[in-house]
């Protein structure tokens, strides 16, 4: 990868993180408001939480890996790749310790786009918006410790 085109990852990412946070907040403020639909309201939030963390994902993998098939399991097989410290390819994104964090994200967002009957419980979303606000809080620290590893390995453009 080139100095160029690592730029572009890096303020792709960041413009994601501030999509994130926004999403975040909104999913505290729901969770926190007391009205009919608020509940869904908090859902879709969480929802598009996951969503931006997986695009941001993506990203990576295309940039580095140049594809990633998304077929079978692919979104816990993305989240195992995001993980990984790819030796001469790219370091990892993922920090060990948000893993669960983030698969309980993943987790919610299937049940959530995929459930014909759901009922949302409270608590539940409350555990979820933590862990959401936990995500957000570190993942500008993930881009830039990420593009600090990527640093000395770009190639000029």
């Amino acid at each position: 990868m080139d100095r160029i085109a690592a730029e572009i990852l890096k303020q792709e990412l960041l413009a994601d993180a501030d999509v994130l946070c926004l999403a975040v907040t909104a999913a505290r403020q729901r969770i926190e408001e007391d009205f009919p639909g608020s509940l869904p309201a908090c859902g879709y939030e969480l929802n598009r939480t996951y969503n931006i963390l997986e695009k941001g994902f993506e990203r990576i993998c295309e940039a580095f890996e140049n594809h990633f098939e998304k077929r079978g399991a692919f979104h816990e097989k993305l989240i195992e790749r995001m993980r990984l410290d790819l030796p001469g390819i790219r370091p990892a994104f993922l920090p060990a310790d948000q893993v669960h964090a983030v698969r309980e994200l993943k987790g919610f967002r299937h049940v959530f786009r995929h459930a014909y009957d759901l009922t949302l419980l409270p608590d539940r979303l409350i555990q979820l918006v933590q862990q959401a606000e936990q995500v957000a809080d570190g993942y500008t620290r993930w881009i830039e410790s990420f593009v600090e590893a990527i640093g000395p390995h770009l190639e000029e453009a």
